[in-house]
């Protein structure tokens, strides 16, 4: 099968603020069948993942038939025969069947692939690779965690020769994606080495201030970070990053300042979390303009934005109703190849629905599909309703038949938004028989909704299948 490969310049999604509005409803029409075998061979790769007896050339065969589908299956069923073929140690298979994906058009890889990818990567001793693979999640616009970072980590602490580079490492995470195994590695790193006055140096600086600051003990977090800066110690990205976030979750603006300011005053460069923590804050306390601000003197000293920072920019502006700055930012974001995640487009999708603005919030619900995002039953029927609210029932009976079609199963706010909202445009004939088919189906429609039937209908007799 020949494929083509994917460049920044050819993104598989156009974005309904920049380009021409997709039609949606043309690809309710089109490969019912095939969209129907994908579904069917998720369930299976992911029963088989699961049952743990999955052998080599059964995964080669599900995988040569994943590749052949357009679009492809969701990455959930990729990531599970990953995982599966990873736990089986074929890890050259894991990191060419990446390599054949790169070449998919629909192929969006999210955190837990690119992981899975690098883990593979540094098993084989391709640490470069694995960093390669790294700068690949980033310009995805992903947010690497403790699982991406801590097989690097090893593959440089493991060797005496790379240990300053992983040393440098620890350092530049920010304290933002380390967990318990990101500590062991890099202390078992130093003991080896015999350099036992740093770790007691690492565990001062970040392990004690990121525990405490997780338990939300902050007063003993403070004590001792100033302690730390009384015996002359310089605390470092992580120590700071740590601090700020916890204040900025706990709801501690001015302390939050107030460390960052010192951090500044240290000559220690914040990192994207850093600015994320404090953008977060900014904007969930409705200081948009601050967070903009904030945005671009990020960007002025050097620091990329990632995923992380649009989320909370365009969270903060939607709840303010923002509208042209919201668009402005979805564009830039997508322009720079950062591709929206399930957090953007729901921030999106949930505002446009709280405003009315229900062909607003039908682009963010096809900008899912396209990203090969999962869309909720709650989704489908929020925006069945709007339609509805609005009298466009025959736009709503569509929203309804696709999610049959994607396989969820109506439940009763489903049918009844439905129903009422033919109710609402008397188109009765249309309503009795959604009626008849939640009943056979075993749904009961609500008193409300019998009793609005029974206006238009007083003969028509509602009972169970039963």
């Amino acid at each position: 099968m020949k494929m083509k490969l994917i460049t920044a310049g050819n993104r598989f999604f156009i974005t309904p603020f920049l380009l021409k509005r997709i039609k949606f409803y043309s690809v309710v029409a089109e490969s019912v069948v095939d969209r129907s075998k994908a579904r069917d061979l998720e369930r299976l790769i992911q029963t088989r993942c699961k049952s743990g007896t999955l052998g080599l050339d059964e995964a080669l065969g599900y995988f040569n038939s994943m590749i052949q589908m357009k679009p492809i299956p969701s990455i959930r069923a990729l990531n599970c025969l990953f995982g599966a073929l990873s736990k089986m140690k074929q890890y050259c298979t894991v990191v060419s069947m990446y390599k054949q994906l790169m070449g998919c058009a629909h192929f969006q890889p999210d955190v837990f692939t690119m992981n899975v990818v690098i883990n593979c990567l540094c098993r084989l001793n391709r640490v470069d690779l694995g960093f390669s693979a790294l700068a690949i999640t980033l310009k995805h616009g992903l947010q690497p965690d403790a699982c991406s970072l801590n097989p690097l980590l090893h593959g440089l602490c493991k060797n005496s020769s790379s240990l300053g580079e992983g040393v440098d490492m620890f350092q530049k995470m920010g304290g933002c994606a380390c967990d318990e195994f990101t500590y062991a590695i890099i202390i078992n790193g130093l003991c080896k080495a015999g350099k036992t006055s740093n770790v007691m140096e690492i565990l001062e600086q970040s392990a004690l201030i990121s525990s405490h600051c997780k338990e939300d003990r902050m007063e003993e977090a403070l004590s001792l970070f100033e302690m730390m800066t009384r015996k002359g110690i310089q605390p470092d990205v992580v120590t700071f990053t740590c601090l700020i976030s916890a204040f900025c979750k706990s709801g501690k603006w001015e302390e939050a300042v107030q460390i960052f300011k010192n951090m500044i005053e240290c000559g220690t460069l914040p990192n994207v979390c850093t600015f994320n923590a404090i953008l977060d804050a900014l904007c969930k306390e409705g200081k948009t303009s601050e967070a903009l601000s904030l945005m671009e003197e990020m960007i002025h000293g050097g620091v990329k934005p990632d995923i992380s920072t649009y989320n909370s920019l365009i969270n903060g502006l939607c709840h303010s109703g923002q509208w042209r700055e919201t668009t402005r930012l979805f564009d830039e974001m997508v322009g720079l190849g950062i591709l929206p995640d399930t957090i953007t487009l729901t921030a999106l999708f949930d505002a446009f629905c709280k405003e009315g603005m229900t062909e607003e919030a039908h682009k963010a619900f096809e900008a899912a599909f396209q990203y090969g995002m999962e869309v909720s039953k709650i989704t489908y029927n929020m925006l069945v309703n709007q339609y509805c609210l609005h009298g466009k029932t025959d736009k709503a009976k569509k929203v309804f038949n696709f999610m049959l079609l994607k396989g969820h199963v109506p439940d009763n706010a489903s049918y009844t938004t439905l129903v009422n909202g033919y109710i609402k445009v008397k188109r009765i004939d249309e309503a009795v028989t959604l009626v008849k088919e939640m009943i056979q189906k075993g749904v009961m429609p609500d008193l409300e909704t019998q009793k609005a039937l029974g206006d238009f209908c007083p003969k028509m007799h509602i009972s169970s299948a039963d």
